[in-house]
């Protein structure tokens, strides 16, 4: 649905978008009437989060619900699957960081046997979601594990890292039987309706495999859905939203007795930046869900869960002013004020004007991430993301003035850029944190991740390898001490330095500008229960509380 104040852009790189099919609710009903599982049947569809895997020295890792599964979870049940959800992360408590054997990385929650003792033997389809391909050399190793236990499981493998490179991932790891790419809760449906009735499944739409003669088949996209809202909710009573409710370990930032829950608005991003993976899970097609349904969501998560804050995570929350505009009155037509809500994945600043602004604080709004990528033009003009400086400057100052929480998030060392490039982003998050007040900066150095255009590129261009250092170099983003470069003008040295700087400046001149944050920060330390006030402390709060588990964790192992 377009209007005067929808911004749209057309693909100009959508891998296999002829794929693309959308479904009505009468589709959706259909789908869930029509792909049931059979009476009595007692074998088990069981999902799987995987454990994380995070730099030793990572300075972010947020974890959080998986939210993907709890959909696919939800679709199979409504369905009459008998399904299960193993949450590795989540299920963990208390929560453990212990080192790799190869002393190279941490990883988070439960280990591969712990989570090869939770799959039930009556498991007939194994679903596991690789969404980070930082991941995978680590997550490879366990789905071997699973097959080797148990070896007449069907392997399915979902997720963005699954489907950005299908065929890389069905021949790097022969235990994954099938992939499902992109949106695929009803691929998922029929793929188990298929399995468990012994049909075919060589033709459904979003399955990839390799078939007989060794050779790699692609179906394309699954089918997009083009009414989200008639989905079944999340299946949140498969996994333990309590384990979440703990003030480390957010994505966004954790105030007071932190309940949080995770919330989709919207699905896929209508803009085709050349350094996002987006393209190759959602295409470039930008569903919204109706406000009032996403209001009768967090009403249900209120009273089912004791939720009080919600955290967003669309890839483009806001494009549509009107669209939020109508969310916040729905909130304010049904009297939810004791709630906080958030959007810390990055969002535009397009429909974030003064009026938009003040609409989503007056509501709850407690934190608000824009995604400016760069501070130079021509960065932006290249990697299409079609960001608009002096309109983005005028936001986050009302935004601050308003009384947000405003973080930016900025990529450094794009293939193309010239250390000016690079310092134009690095001075331009220094300007916004003097001169508007803005209480985080994040400096990414870039990363080619797959199904990206600038993967394809490189690709292409033979300056990266699909091996496992690849995979490792990508977990730079979270981790300063990384010094890899893509970038034809600017070594991995020197932009380690610049960004490690830039850092630095910026939160000097975050407190520095602004002496009254100081006084907080020491204030706040000095409490018997410390609430970090914004998203630097909430990351130096979490640094601490994992240096903290994992020398339990040494501790422990050193005593048995």
């Amino acid at each position: 649905m377009k209007d005067k104040d929808t911004v749209i852009y057309e693909p100009s790189y959508t891998p296999n978008q002829n794929w693309v099919k959308e479904l009505d609710p009468r589709q959706m009903d259909s789908s869930l009437s029509s792909f049931v599982a059979p009476k009595n049947d007692s074998r088990v569809i069981t999902l799987c989060r995987p454990f994380a895997v995070l730099p030793k020295t990572s300075y972010s890792s947020p974890v959080t619900l998986p939210l993907g599964l709890a959909y696919v979870g939800a679709v199979l049940e409504k369905a009459g699957y008998k399904t299960k959800i193993i949450d590795a992360t989540g299920e963990q408590q208390p929560v453990k960081i212990r080192r790799s054997e190869n002393n190279l990385y941490n990883l988070q929650g439960l280990t591969s046997e712990e989570i090869l003792e939770k799959i039930d033997p009556e498991t007939f389809i194994f679903g596991i979601s690789l969404m980070f391909s930082s991941e995978w050399f680590a997550h490879r190793t366990l789905i071997e594990q699973i097959k080797k236990k148990y070896p007449n499981i069907i392997i399915v493998a979902g997720g963005e890292h699954s489907s950005a490179i299908p065929e890389y991932v069905l021949k790097n790891c022969n235990s994954i039987d099938y992939i499902v790419k992109g949106e695929g809760e009803l691929s998922m449906l029929e793929f188990c309706f298929n399995m468990f009735h012994k049909k075919s499944v060589k033709n459904i739409q979003g399955i990839s495999f390799i078939n007989k003669d060794n050779k790699f088949v692609d179906n394309g996209f699954s089918k997009r859905i083009q009414y989200i809202d008639a989905i079944p909710r999340p299946a949140w009573h498969l996994l333990k939203p309590e384990n979440y409710f703990t003030n480390s370990f957010t994505i966004g930032l954790a105030k007071g007795k932190l309940r949080n829950m995770p919330i989709l608005a919207t699905r896929g991003c209508p803009y085709q930046c050349t350094f996002c993976s987006s393209p190759s899970m959602w295409t470039t097609r930008y569903i919204m869900r109706d406000p009032k349904e996403i209001v009768s969501e967090i009403e249900w998560l209120i009273k089912k869960y004791d939720a009080n804050d919600f955290e967003f995570f669309d890839l483009t929350a806001i494009i549509k002013k009107s669209w939020i505009l109508e969310f916040c009155d729905e909130l304010k037509k049904r009297n939810i004020n004791n709630i906080t809500w958030q959007l810390p994945v990055g969002t535009r600043s397009e429909a974030l004007d003064e009026e938009t602004l003040r609409a989503i604080y007056d509501s709850g709004c407690a934190y608000i991430c824009y995604a400016p990528e760069s501070g130079s033009e021509k960065s932006l003009n290249i990697i299409k993301k079609r960001v608009k400086l002096d309109r983005l400057a005028e936001s986050i100052k009302a935004a601050v003035k308003i009384g947000h929480t405003v973080k930016l998030n900025f990529i450094i060392g794009f293939p193309h850029e010239t250390l000016a490039d690079c310092l134009k982003s690095i001075f331009f998050g220094i300007y916004c944190s003097i001169r508007f007040g803005i209480y985080d900066v994040n400096f990414a150095m870039f990363s080619p991740y797959p199904g990206s255009e600038l993967f394809e590129k490189l690709k292409k261009e033979k300056k990266l390898s699909l091996d496992d250092d690849y995979f490792k170099k990508l977990m730079a983003y979270m981790d300063v001490t990384q010094p890899y470069s893509y970038c034809d003008n600017v070594s991995g040295r020197t932009l380690s330095i610049i960004r490690f700087a830039g850092f630095s400046l910026s939160y000097a001149a975050i407190y520095l500008s602004r002496p009254i944050r100081i006084y907080r920060l020491i204030k706040n330390l000095f409490k018997k229960e410390f609430f970090p006030s914004n998203l630097f402390e909430q990351r130096v709060y979490d640094f601490y509380v994992r240096l903290k588990l994992n020398k339990k964790e040494k501790n422990a192992a050193v005593n048995s």
